[in-house]
């Protein structure tokens, strides 16, 4: 575990950290110890935000409190940029702790809090929160001891929390993500106004009013069944033509009925485009 200058930056922050930490996930006292302690150890007491020695080979390594790695290195960097703040950032680093332990690591908090003394707590949240690939236990427990020691002999101004937390009333500061003010966009700019979509209210069917009647119900079936019985019987039956000229009459209407409704079909079909199409 580093000494000096180290362990005097991490006792000045690691209080207030602390009271963070309670404030915003309801921890004890010493919950907050093992977070502190996990995060000493990874950034060397907040004075290393990128990994000396990437363990993993050709790549970027950890960076930050925690030494966010791979795609959690991404999300934290994807962070920093929405909220307009540098990565060493106090703000920032905390700021993503908040949110992963909100979001996809909020197991942590609860194995935490599961957890029975202080190098047991340490040791949960390693597990649940840094998945490091080599443990070193002790330098987290001895980290773990040096918060929970900067809080008990803390003068009460390492306690108070600093200014951007306080900018905003009614949630916790630590949820932010300030972005910088945006200009106001030219009209030029301004994207053009989306029409609203269009609602066509009149039904379009092949026989308007027919579809929800079974199909022997409806006039479209009667209309070609009884043009399909009495063309055979006007040209073959041996009937007066006085009868055929009647039967010739019936299907001469049906016909124009059903020519009629599919013009209607058709000229519902362009209207329904039309309005469509606008």
């Amino acid at each position: 575990m580093a000494k000096g200058k180290a362990q005097d930056l991490f006792r000045s922050k690691a209080p207030w950290i602390m009271a963070l930490l309670m404030r915003d996930f309801q921890l004890q006292l010493e919950d907050t110890a093992a977070i502190l302690g996990n995060l000493g150890h990874e950034s060397a007491g907040f004075t290393a935000m990128q990994e000396i020695k990437p363990t993993v080979s050709n790549s970027r390594g950890g960076f930050g409190w925690a030494q966010w790695t791979g795609p959690r290195r991404r999300n934290f960097e994807a962070y920093c940029k929405r909220a307009g703040l540098g990565p060493v950032a106090d703000q920032a680093n905390y700021g993503f702790l908040f949110s992963e332990l909100k979001g996809p690591y909020r197991a942590a908090i609860t194995r935490l809090i599961a957890a029975k003394g202080l190098t047991g707590k340490v040791k949960a949240f390693e597990l649940a929160y840094e998945a490091a690939g080599v443990k070193h236990y002790a330098s987290r427990n001895q980290w773990a001891a040096v918060a929970l020691d900067a809080w008990q002999h803390a003068d009460g101004s390492s306690q108070i929390l600093p200014p951007w937390l306080l900018q905003a009333a009614g949630k916790p500061a630590s949820a932010q993500e300030p972005a910088p003010a945006a200009p106001e966009p030219t009209p030029a700019d301004k994207p053009a106004p989306v029409a609203p979509p269009v609602v066509v209210e009149k039904p379009v069917v092949v026989d308007p009013g027919e579809l929800h009647k079974p199909v022997t119900k409806t006039k479209t079936f009667w209309t070609w069944l009884l043009t399909a019985l009495g063309a055979p019987l006007a040209a073959f039956g041996n009937f007066d033509w006085r009868v055929q000229l009647a039967i010739v009459a019936v299907i001469v209407a049906f016909a124009v009925y059903g020519i009629t409704r599919r013009a209607q079909l058709a000229q519902a079909v362009r209207d329904l485009r039309t309005e469509i199409g606008g």
